[in-house]
């Protein structure tokens, strides 16, 4: 896979599908299947280094079931080699070969398969779109071609998807998006019982930046902040922009306490950090728990009183 720089591939990962756009990909691989003829049409996805069903033909005698995941690397499966390769793989017949021997999908005795890559907007594979069979086909020049446009529309609705949630500036999540992304997480933490805290993020004193060496050097400023914010946190927290200097940041299936202690060491990283030259920078953060029940209006008044008592009392700091 592509070593892009940890912000993109750490926001990528959070990316959330939308029902609307998981509609459309239903039709896309419904129509790939009646077209074809084939046994499934499935759209792939790769996450944490497993490979998932995450679309799946509605065709009666398939064998794939959302959700259905393997180990991506050393899988034996076909889709893996598209990961690895980059490009379109084609096998006619798989039980020609001892290649595919301990490929999982033989165990449906899915022999055939035809599969293209789906990339995100950064370079990163999304996963795969493909369709398997169980009797031998070279597919059509034309049937290449048409899955290859399915591919294609894929690709551009993650494009469109990308620029609708993403600040220009710093490349994080939107505002847009922290309401959509929050209340998913919110029921996330109903149903399992867990908890999830927010960090709320300012520059101290940013406005006197700006005055003194520009608003270009006060945009580089919060560009490297972001950069900071995504290598420090990783995938602990999904951070986002909020708007001018403030960013915040969700953090799933953390406590108060350990939230506050990743603060700490952001907040040290950032004023250890030389932001641009003869410029460092300190920050103020308030964190807050969400509570059982607890509305996400009421849950972000309280992270954003907290960030309040922070700058009230000197800044550079954590409170909750």
């Amino acid at each position: 896979m592509n070593n892009n720089d940890d912000t993109e591939s750490t926001k990528i990962y959070h990316m959330d599908i939308p029902d609307n756009l998981i509609k459309e990909w239903q039709s896309i691989v419904d129509l790939i299947a009646r077209i074809a003829k084939v046994r499934a049409a499935l759209i792939m996805r790769v996450q944490n280094g497993e490979i998932e069903v995450f679309i799946a033909s509605n065709t009666k005698n398939s064998p794939y079931r959302l959700g259905n995941k393997e180990h991506l690397i050393d899988s034996g499966l076909y889709c893996e080699m598209v990961i690895k390769k980059g490009k379109m793989l084609l096998v006619p017949d798989a039980s020609k070969s001892d290649k595919w021997r301990n490929n999982p999908d033989m165990k449906y005795n899915m022999r055939c398969y035809l599969g293209f890559p789906i990339r995100l907007p950064n370079g990163d594979f999304f996963g795969t779109i493909c369709m398997l069979d169980d009797k031998e086909n070279d597919f059509s020049q034309d049937m290449k071609d048409f899955m290859e446009k399915m591919r294609n529309l894929i690709e551009a609705y993650l494009d469109l998807l990308h620029l609708s949630i993403t600040d220009k500036l710093t490349s994080l999540y939107n505002r847009t998006y922290l309401d959509i992304k929050a209340s998913k997480e919110i029921k996330k933490a109903n149903l399992s019982r867990k908890t999830i805290t927010a960090l709320l993020l300012d520059i101290d004193h940013f406005k006197k930046i700006n005055d003194t060496f520009g608003h270009q050097i006060g945009d580089d400023v919060l560009k490297n902040f972001a950069e900071i914010i995504t290598s420090c946190l990783r995938n602990r927290g999904i951070p986002f922009r909020l708007g001018g200097d403030e960013f915040i940041v969700l953090m799933p299936d953390t406590a108060i306490n350990d939230a506050v202690t990743e603060g700490n060491n952001l907040r040290l990283k950032v004023e250890g950090t030389q932001i641009q030259p003869d410029l460092k920078i300190t920050i103020s953060i308030g964190a807050a728990e969400w509570k059982c029940g607890e509305s996400m209006d009421n849950w972000f008044m309280r992270v954003d009183k907290a960030l309040y008592k922070c700058k009230h009392a000197g800044g550079n700091q954590v409170m909750s």
